[in-house]
C-alpha cells in the first residue's frame, strides 16, 4: 500500500513540475534519427514539428521546439514552487522564471523527402548549403541517379498562351538572345538551351539553318537584332512566334566556384506583336556551378511553367526519364534515370523497367515520344498507374505525383 501512495505521488509530482514532459519533449529524440530515414519515418520517431518553414517539393526545413537534455532536473529542482502554483497548468514556469532554460529551435532539413541534416539553426547554416547542393545518387550503371546539384533560382512565368491556343503559335523560331555585358557567347549558349528544352517539349520549331539563311538575305545581324527585326526575320522563315530574350547577368566567382545569373525570354506572335508567355528568372545568391548548368536550371523552369499552361506538361511530377528503344521489334519507353526519393522511386519502379501504359492508356502505339509522355501527364496530387514489363513479368504500380519543382 505504501508502494502504491509513494507511487501515485511521485506521479503527480513529476506530472505537476512538467518534469515528464520535458523528458518526452527533449533534445535526446534526435539521437533516434540517421540520414536515411524518410519523411515519414521521422515523423513516426520524433513526431510532426512544430513549424513547416520551406517546403518547395524538393526542400523541406522544419522546425521543432525542443527541452535541453537535462531541463528536467531543473524543472524537478523548482518542483515545490511549481507545484504550489499549478505546475503543469502553468508549464512551462521555469521557462518565464529563468529565460535561459526556454525551449530551444532545432532544425532538419530534408532533400526529395529523405532527411540530410538537422541540429541548431545556427550550425547548420554552413550544412545546409552543402545539403541543398548534394548530388543524390546510389547504385551504380546510372540505375539511380539523382541531379548533380539542387539549385534553386527564383522564376516565374506569365502569359495568355494556353493548351487551346499553343497549336496554332507552331512552328516557333528561337532568336539570339543578347549577350550578358562582358560576356560575349552567353546569348549563344542560352538560345541553344532554350531550343533544346522547347523540342523536348515536343514544340515545333523553324531549323537554324533556314534562320541563318533568312538572316543573311535580309542583310539583318544574326547576333543582337532587335524584336522588329527578329518579328520580320520570324515571318519571312514561316514562323508563327519567335522566341527572344536577353541575358543581364552571367557571372563566375573563380574562388568559390560559385555562379549568378539572370534572364528573361519571351514568345512573341509574329502577326501581331502579342506576348504570348514571359518568363525570367535569377539566382538570389551564388550558387556553386557554372553559369551554363544554372542557366540551364533557370530556362528549364521557366519553360516548365509554360509547358504547364500550354497544356504540354501537368503539373506533377514523378522522377523518371524515360527514352524511347527498340525491344521485341517494335519501340518501347526504357526507365533510364530515377531520382532518389522521388515518387516513382517511392512506389518500386527501377531502371530498365518497360512502360507499357499510363493510366490505361497504352502508349506504345503513339507516333512521338513526347505523344506517349503527354499520354503519362499527371497534375500533383493525383495517382498516375503504370503499367510496367519487368523480367518478362507485367506490374502495376500506383505513384503519387508530387509538384513539379519552380511551380
Amino acid at each position: 500500500m505504501i508502494r502504491v501512495v509513494t507511487s501515485l505521488v511521485l506521479v503527480a509530482g513529476l506530472s505537476g513540475c512538467a518534469v515528464a514532459y520535458t523528458i518526452v519533449n527533449s533534445e535526446s529524440k534526435l539521437d533516434r534519427l540517421s540520414g536515411s530515414m524518410t519523411k515519414a519515418q521521422v515523423v513516426n520517431e520524433i513526431g510532426e514539428p512544430d513549424k513547416v518553414l520551406r517546403d518547395d517539393g524538393r526542400v523541406v526545413v522544419w522546425e521543432y521546439r525542443l527541452n535541453t537534455r537535462k531541463q528536467w532536473l531543473y524543472e524537478l529542482s523548482l518542483c515545490p514552487v511549481s507545484i504550489l502554483i499549478g505546475g503543469c497548468i502553468f508549464y512551462p514556469f521555469t521557462n518565464w522564471v529563468a529565460e535561459h532554460e526556454r525551449e530551444h529551435p532545432v532544425h532538419l532539413i530534408l532533400v526529395n523527402d529523405e532527411l540530410c541534416v538537422w541540429g541548431p539553426p545556427l550550425a547548420l547554416l554552413q550544412k545546409r548549403k552543402g545539403c541543398i547542393e548534394r548530388g543524390l545518387s546510389a547504385g551504380r550503371d546510372g540505375i539511380l541517379t539523382g541531379q548533380t546539384r539542387e539549385l534553386y533560382p527564383v522564376t516565374t512565368g506569365y502569359g495568355p498562351i494556353t493548351s487551346a491556343t499553343v497549336d496554332q503559335f507552331q512552328p516557333m523560331a528561337v532568336m539570339p538572345f543578347a549577350d550578358s555585358p562582358g560576356s560575349p557567347g552567353s546569348g549563344a549558349r542560352l538560345s541553344a538551351i532554350v531550343t533544346a528544352l522547347l523540342l523536348d517539349l515536343d514544340v515545333s520549331l523553324v531549323e537554324r539553318a533556314r534562320l541563318e539563311q533568312v538572316f543573311d538575305e535580309q542583310v539583318v545581324r544574326l547576333k543582337h537584332a532587335d524584336d522588329t527585326d527578329a518579328l520580320r526575320v520570324g515571318r519571312i522563315a514561316g514562323a508563327k512566334a519567335i522566341v527572344v530574350g536577353e541575358i543581364q547577368q552571367w557571372e563566375k566567382d573563380s574562388h568559390d566556384q560559385a555562379a549568378k545569373v539572370a534572364l528573361a525570354l519571351r514568345m512573341i506572335d509574329v502577326e501581331t506583336g502579342q506576348l504570348l508567355f514571359g518568363g525570367e528568372g535569377h539566382s538570389n545568391d551564388p550558387i556553386t556551378g557554372t553559369p551554363e548548368t544554372l542557366a540551364r536550371l533557370i530556362a528549364h523552369r521557366i519553360l516548365t511553367k509554360f509547358g504547364v499552361r500550354a497544356g504540354l506538361l501537368g503539373t506533377g511530377r514523378i522522377g523518371v526519364r524515360w527514352d524511347a528503344a527498340e525491344r521485341f521489334g517494335s519501340r518501347v519507353y526504357v526507365v533510364q534515370e530515377i531520382t532518389v526519393g522521388s515518387p516513382a522511386h517511392k512506389a518500386g519502379l527501377k531502371f530498365g523497367d518497360i512502360i507499357l501504359s499510363c493510366n490505361g492508356v497504352t502508349i506504345a502505339s503513339a507516333q512521338t515520344e513526347r505523344q506517349a509522355k503527354r499520354a503519362c501527364n499527371v497534375d500533383a496530387g493525383q495517382t498516375l498507374s503504370l503499367d510496367v514489363l519487368r523480367d518478362n513479368q507485367r506490374l502495376r504500380l500506383q505513384v503519387l505525383a508530387d509538384l513539379r519543382p519552380g511551380l
